[in-house]
């Protein structure tokens, strides 16, 4: 049974500062389910994004906003966000501290379109 660690040479960093660390994934033969880990700096506004997969994020520490399709929910450590496949969803720091999660993605996320739609 393999164990995983986060990857630091996956990591990518969008325009917003908001980076994301492929703990495994596609890249890994995982085309069913990815983990990531997410870090958006203090007053990071996110990228605005409609996945073709289902999300769940948990948040490890930070404040921040979730909205899935134009509904805003205040989140902080201990939260978890449900991201239906195909809604339109953004993920903000309004905090003072970086906002941690771990992102788990169902089929698996691929960084490198995530990273050419974030640019």
């Amino acid at each position: 049974m393999p164990a995983y660690r986060l990857m630091p040479d996956r990591t990518i960093t969008d325009k917003t500062g908001r980076k994301i660390c492929e703990v495994f994934g596609a890249g890994d033969g995982h085309e069913e389910l990815s983990v990531a880990w997410l870090m958006l700096p203090a007053g990071c506004a996110g990228v605005e994004e409609r996945n073709d997969y289902t999300e769940a994020v948990i948040v490890l520490s930070g404040r921040g906003v979730a909205s899935i399709d134009g509904v805003a929910v205040d989140v902080g450590a201990g939260h978890s966000i449900h991201v239906p496949k195909g809604s339109r969803w953004l993920l903000s720091n309004n905090g003072r501290e970086p906002l941690v999660c771990y992102s788990v993605c169902v089929p698996a996320f691929r960084p490198e379109l995530a990273h050419r739609e974030a640019e």
